[in-house]
């Protein structure tokens, strides 16, 4: 034992005080380390491995993707695309009868969450919505859809 006019150290207490908190520093920072590598490793990987994606959903490039993908023939081309035209054709139909009842459905379910916030998260919330509904309108723009 180290003895001092003020205080008496020990050496145990002197290198627990020191050393206790630097294996937990170190695990910590391996961890971290090894967190951020991960992520970095995934979302590299995901872009090499997946194919680019458009940032813009459009109807003729999905078309053309399956046209190349199956080598389809011109004759092929020409049914694919008539096909796909009648396929779209028959959704907008269905959607229109079924368009008012998923409306109502979604405005329901905004009023009950909009019943659970507080005046802060109801002006977010209704940012959000907005937000959104202008993607949408932007989306239907671009696909040539009008209201």
């Amino acid at each position: 034992m180290l003895r001092s006019d003020t205080c008496i150290l020990s050496t145990t207490n002197l290198e627990r005080f020191v050393f206790s908190s630097r294996p937990k520093s170190l695990a910590m920072m391996f961890t971290l380390g090894a967190f951020l590598t991960g992520g970095a490793v995934g979302f590299a990987a995901d872009r090499v491995a997946s194919p680019p994606r458009p940032d813009v959903f459009s109807e003729s490039a999905l078309v053309d993707e399956l046209a190349r993908e199956l080598k389809a023939t011109p004759e092929q081309r020409v049914v694919i695309d008539s096909v796909w035209d009648w396929r779209r054709t028959q959704s907008r139909e269905i959607m229109k009868s079924v368009r008012p009842t998923l409306d109502a459905v979604r405005d329901s379910a905004r009023v009950l969450m909009m019943n659970t916030l507080n005046e802060g998260q109801k002006a977010a919330f209704r940012a959000l919505l907005e937000r959104n509904q202008r993607t949408a309108d932007s989306a239907s723009r671009a696909r040539g859809e009008t209201k």
